[in-house]
Parts: structure tokens; C-alpha cells; sequence
């Protein structure tokens, strides 16, 4: 398989300092995806199932597909966990394909309960189990198996919502509305993706850091070989 520039195929994944060279833009291009779908949904009046399909579709297909091809890419000869992002991203794929597909054809609250169900158990049972598998041999491990478990919960969590729910309610001075199932779950997956690009960002920066630290503990050793 062809690697980026830059990237060194043979770096051990135990090397913290070899990972934060190769793949700490990854969670950040995920993280990025994300903040913009939470943003999207937190500032939109439209909680409607067309705007969650829509929403669901741009970010399978931005932060599953492109995240995961191109995580997978930066993962040197860690054949396993190379399989299973690109197996998530395959799956990220037929997701958002759906999700585009159903706004115009079928654009009904069930469908997007559902289609989202579907999605984050299977993809975040690849991610948990690539944390789970590599947590000898990568400190990306953590991250993984962490985002990987929140988007299960992201499953079950839409799983409890009734596919045909609703209800009027009234609240203080007389503010009245009504609250469906698309509500509730556009809502639901607009925190899951803020909770996760807040997750990510931080993982990134701090392999970033790590890659900082290890560049200022080389050049010392670079200017000693120099010298002799």
C-alpha cells in the first residue's frame, strides 16, 4: 500500500513519537467534520428528519469515509487496524449513500432512527474493537477504544427513542411547542458529534505535542552526530 509523504511505513506503533509524526492530522480532520455537524444542528431551527438525514449523510460521508481512508493510510504496516478503518470507512459509505438517498425518497423519523442505529453499532463496534485489539501496541488505542464506545452508546441511545413520538407541551409564560421523535434524535446525534470533536481535538493536539517534543529532543542529538 502507497503511504503519504512523510509517513514512515515502518514505524513501530508502540512509538509514541513515530504515530504523533504520521497520524495526529487524522483525529483532527474528524474532529473537524464533527464540530460542524454539531454546530449545524445546535444553530438550525430545522430538527426535521430531511435536515438529520442530511446532516448524517455529509458527516458518514466526510468524517467516516475520507476520516477513516485516510486514517487507515497513516497507519504504517498495522494490517488489522488498517482493515477495520477501512471497513468502518465501507460502512461510513453505504451510510451516508442511505442517508442522502432517504431525505429525498423517504425522509420519515423511523428511517432515521433506524439508519443511525445501524451505523453507529457497527462502526463503532470496528473502532472499539481496533482500540481493544491494539491497546498493547499503540497509544492510539485509548482514543479509539474511547470514540468507539461513545458511538455504540449513540446506537442504544437512538434505540430508546420511539420511532413515532409525539407530544405538546407548554413551559414558562405561556411557550408552548411539540416534541417528535426527529426532534429528540437530531438533537441526540448534534451532542453525540460535539462530545466527540471535543474528544478528538484534544487527542490531536496532543499527539502534536508529543511530535513537538520529540522534535526538540532530536535536534540536540542531530547537533552532537554533527559535531563529532
Amino acid at each position: 500500500m502507497a503511504h503519504p509523504a512523510g509517513v514512515d511505513p515502518r514505524a513501530t506503533l508502540g512509538s509514541t513519537s513515530g504515530i504523533a509524526r504520521t497520524y495526529w492530522p487524522v483525529p483532527l480532520v474528524r474532529a473537524v467534520v464533527a464540530a460542524i455537524a454539531a454546530l449545524v444542528t445546535t444553530f438550525s431551527l430545522d430538527h426535521s428528519s430531511i435536515m438529520g438525514l442530511l446532516v448524517f449523510g455529509v458527516f458518514a460521508l466526510a468524517a467516516g469515509v475520507l476520516g477513516g481512508v485516510f486514517g487507515a493510510s497513516r497507519l504504517g504496516d498495522d494490517r488489522a487496524s488498517r482493515t477495520l478503518f477501512l471497513v468502518q470507512a465501507a460502512v461510513s459509505g453505504v451510510a451516508a449513500i442511505a442517508a442522502l438517498a432517504l431525505s429525498f425518497a423517504a425522509p420519515t423519523p423511523p428511517a432515521y432512527v433506524y439508519l443511525v442505529v445501524a451505523w453507529a453499532v457497527v462502526t463503532g463496534l470496528l473502532e472499539l474493537v481496533a482500540g481493544v485489539i491494539g491497546r498493547e501496541r499503540t497509544v492510539l488505542a485509548r482514543d479509539w477504544t474511547v470514540v468507539g464506545a461513545i458511538t455504540v452508546i449513540l446506537g442504544i441511545a437512538f434505540l430508546a427513542v420511539p420511532p413515532d413520538f409525539t407530544t405538546n407541551f407548554s413551559g414558562a409564560q405561556g411557550v408552548s411547542g411539540t416534541m417528535t421523535t426527529s426532534i429528540m434524535a437530531v438533537g441526540l446525534f448534534g451532542a453525540y458529534a460535539a462530545i466527540i470533536a471535543a474528544y478528538l481535538a484534544i487527542g490531536a493536539f496532543t499527539l502534536k505535542g508529543e511530535r513537538v517534543r520529540d522534535t526538540a529532543t532530536d535536534e540536540p542529538a542531530r547537533d552532537e552526530r554533527s559535531a563529532s
